[in-house]
């Protein structure tokens, strides 16, 4: 089968393919090249943050501190090979309830490494892209004191532990325009795009702001697994199974569609009422995985205290399974305003729900809402903002008997671009009955973020 991709339109649909197809939880919009090449020339098209073609510029203008190499990067990139290592660093303190204020102040980082490789741009074959990410983190986060997750980062690759870990090794071939497969360790946060709350985006550090946690029973973070997508002007659709074991810190191929295995499919639809840009977003998936009641996810905003277990031995009580477990997703994002003289400024506002089994699953029901933007202070163009409120609440027999009901909170964040490489990030989150304890006083969690791109 011969492939007839254009080359001004390849790399634009490869970085939202593997974006989308990396993450069944929430699909990537994606960006579409808009212009063709005038005759007899080959242009190249505008630089997505996910492959970057162009790495010069001064020290206050060029996308990453290290430059250009003496242009050796931008060469690399365009011959479709790109290195990119983030830095990220958090300070965050616990100023009032939660779980404990002592010793709440707390200070935590992480290193991202991605390499992503364009067998076109190098010349072997049109439609391929290979991404692995590697990545550690180090510190220690608040999420302990605070007794919920304001910090998202501290989440990964694995909670607790500060081991280098290669989360994705992932191929995507595209077969058509339109129609592409995928399959390896999947980096299950690489997508839910969001406008103005995203996992990977300048945006909210609690963890409910940046994806579905409803999702999170039946989706490991890197786990093996494969699936196909459909893309057009409309939007896109995806399938995806995967291993209901996988984690950040295996292979996988021990655990790998034995002990359960997940099933996800989403369509993510373009949509500009009153001609300003948005996304929805509908998805499900299904487990065949026997779950066992006191398994935790810290993903879920759970973490059930030492003694609460201990009460439950005490009491006998079982370790009941639940087979099975399903959950259905709905994520958008719309402009409201739009700077007329440039589209990439603008306010609007977001919202994820999600609903489950509420057996197996811990989370019955969720749902966030708010309001972002970017350039909304003259002379700060590039700057971003949001201000979000989540509801979640728990269910099943377990959180009944722990007397975890439900949370709720809210995040205001400020990101100021200081440079293309260097982001400061203030932020406030103020959560109540943090994990769902109803006994717990309200948490104000106070923070300080800084991103760098090397």
């Amino acid at each position: 089968m011969r492939l007839k991709m254009k080359r001004t339109n390849t790399l634009v649909l490869l970085s939202a393919a593997v974006m989308m197809a990396t993450s069944p939880l929430e699909a990537i919009g994606q960006e579409q090249a808009d212009t063709e090449a005038p005759a007899g020339e080959t242009a190249e098209p505008e630089a997505p943050a996910f492959f970057r073609l162009d790495y010069s510029g001064d020290l206050w203008e060029r996308p990453a501190l290290t430059g250009d190499w003496g242009g050796r990067r931008s060469q690399l990139a365009q011959e479709g090979i790109s290195f990119e290592l983030d830095l990220e660093q958090t300070i965050q303190g616990n100023a009032h309830g939660g779980k404990d204020t002592n010793n709440a102040f707390r200070y935590s980082g992480s290193w991202d490494l991605r390499l992503k490789f364009d067998t076109g741009r190098m010349g072997l074959w049109p439609g391929g892209l290979l991404e692995v990410h590697g990545e550690s983190f180090f510190g220690q986060s608040i999420n302990d004191k605070s007794g919920g997750t304001p910090n998202d980062d501290a989440l990964y690759p694995v909670p607790g532990d500060r081991d280098v870990m290669l989360s994705q090794v992932t191929f995507t071939q595209f077969l058509s325009d339109s129609f592409g497969v995928f399959l390896g360790k999947l980096d299950m946060n690489t997508g839910g795009k969001n406008e103005f709350a995203w996992t990977y985006g300048n945006n909210f550090l609690h963890s409910f702001f940046r994806w579905n946690p409803v999702v999170a029973r039946t989706t490991p973070y890197s786990t093996l697994g494969a699936g196909f997508f459909f893309l057009g002007d409309w939007g896109m659709w995806s399938f995806c199974a995967y291993d209901t074991e996988g984690a950040a810190n295996v292979s996988g191929f021990d655990t790998a569609f034995d002990g359960g295995t997940s099933f996800a499919t989403e369509a993510r639809f373009n949509w500009e009422p009153f001609g300003k840009p948005g996304h929805q977003l509908f998805g499900f998936i299904w487990s065949d995985k026997n779950f066992v009641s006191l398994e935790q996810d810290l993903r879920s905003g759970i973490e059930i205290p030492t003694s609460s277990l201990l009460n439950l031995f005490t009491l006998d009580v079982s370790l009941e399974r639940e087979s099975g477990s399903w959950s259905f997703y709905y994520n958008f994002d719309q402009y409201l305003y739009v700077e007329p003289e440039d589209p990439k400024q603008g306010v609007g506002i977001f919202g994820r729900f999600g609903m489950s089994d509420g057996e197996a699953n811990p989370i019955e029901t969720f749902y966030s809402l708010g309001v972002g933007g970017t350039g909304i202070i003259p002379e700060r163009d590039l700057d971003t903002f949001g201000l979000g409120y989540y509801f979640v609440d728990y269910g099943g027999e377990l959180p009944e008997r722990l007397g975890i009901r439900s949370s709720q909170g809210v995040e205001l964040f400020y990101n100021i671009e200081v440079t293309p490489w260097l982001h400061i990030t203030p932020d406030l989150q103020v959560i109540i009955n943090p994990g769902g304890f109803e006994d717990r006083d309200v948490a104000v969690v106070y923070g300080l973020r800084a991103q760098m791109s090397f």
